[in-house]
Formats: structure tokens, sequence, C-alpha cells
């Protein structure tokens, strides 16, 4: 049976970059229903280095000591998937199709310089879930520990969990990648990027 992982940030030591809505923007769940039919953010996201002092979390404008700066796969207040040009190319070079995704656009302002980033959004609900086997919170349809049909999702090369009723998975944090997508990923060697193993069954 193939494997099928979550795509996750990848931790690192010391101070990283990472991208910020103006203050007063609302919850990233608050945001989905405002960007339907729109294919860029209606506004700007600032790089911001956060760094941690003893407890607390340090935020700065000032991005030097920071590593690397522009990640393919850039962590942000949203906790979205936010992909560099170069890590949407590999994406959609690697979907089978079915898996009725389109991108946002999102523009990441530096002190000197502006990139493009992009954020995946499912259009359509996906059937992955073994429902037998998945832990919900009890009495809703939230998981604690989604488990994936393999029969289900074997038309898919990346796909969301979406059980719920609301529309947070249309844009959502836990997207999950076949292998053949994780192996390109990692032939490209990108940036900011890891990968957990899911259950499938």
């Amino acid at each position: 049976m193939d494997k099928y992982y979550l795509l996750c940030s990848k931790g690192e030591k010391g101070p990283s970059a990472s991208a910020f809505a103006p203050e007063g923007t609302k919850l990233a769940q608050d945001l989905i229903s405002d960007l339907e039919g729109r294919n860029q953010l209606p506004f700007k996201l600032n790089l911001i280095k956060l760094d941690v002092d003893k407890d607390s979390l340090i935020k700065s404008s000032d991005l030097s000591g920071i590593k690397e700066l522009w990640k393919d796969y850039q962590i942000n207040r949203f906790a979205w998937p936010l992909m560099s040009e170069k890590m949407k190319s590999i994406f959609e070079n690697n979907l089978t199709g079915n898996e009725g995704i389109d991108w946002i656009e999102a523009i990441i302002v530096a002190p000197n310089e502006q990139r493009t980033y992009y954020i995946p959004r499912f259009n359509k609900k996906l059937d992955v879930l073994n429902m037998e086997k998945t832990m919900f919170v009890p009495g809703t349809d939230y998981t604690i520990k989604p488990v994936f049909s393999f029969s289900k999702i074997s038309n898919y090369n990346a796909f969301t969990e979406s059980s719920s009723k609301n529309n947070h998975w249309k844009i959502t944090s836990a997207i999950y990648v076949s292998e053949v997508l994780k192996k390109a990923i990692q032939k490209e060697k990108l940036t900011g990027v890891s990968f957990e193993i899911t259950a499938i069954e």
C-alpha cells in the first residue's frame, strides 16, 4: 500500500521569518468566505522575525540573523500552506486532476523585496476518511485522529480532510500528499517543508 503524509512546516533553531497580515485582519477561518471568487489576498503580508526568549515569543521587523528569509513553504500567521512559485509548480505538475485545487496569490513584503506566494484552495469536498477507524470528538464531526481510506484517496496526490460541515477544508493547514508528491518535493530540495506519515486503512 502506498504511503501518504501530512505536509508540515520544518522547525528550526534560532529566529525565523513569518508572514503576518496587517493588524485587525480577520482570523483565518473567517477569511475563507471572503475569498470566494477571488484569486488574490486583498492585503499584503509582511515578513516578521519570530524568536523565542525564555518562555515568550518575540516579534520584530528587524530581519537580521535569519538563516533563510524566503522559504518554499513559508511560515505564516494563518498557518495556511503558503507556497513559493517553485513549490506551486511542483504541486500542479504532480496532481491527478481530481483534486479540484485552484490558487490564491499572496504578496509577501520584506524591507528590500517582495515576492508572490500561492495558497492552494480546494473547491470540492473530497470523501477520504475511513469513518469507522477515524476518531471524532464525541457528538461532533470534528476529528481527533483522521484515518484515511486507501480506496478513497488513491485517485488523489493531494487532499484535505473534509468531514466538518463548515468550509474550513477549503483552505487549511492540514494538506495530505502522496508518496509521488512527497518525492517530487524532496527531489527539488524545497525548503521549509517536512512530512509526517499519516494513518491509512
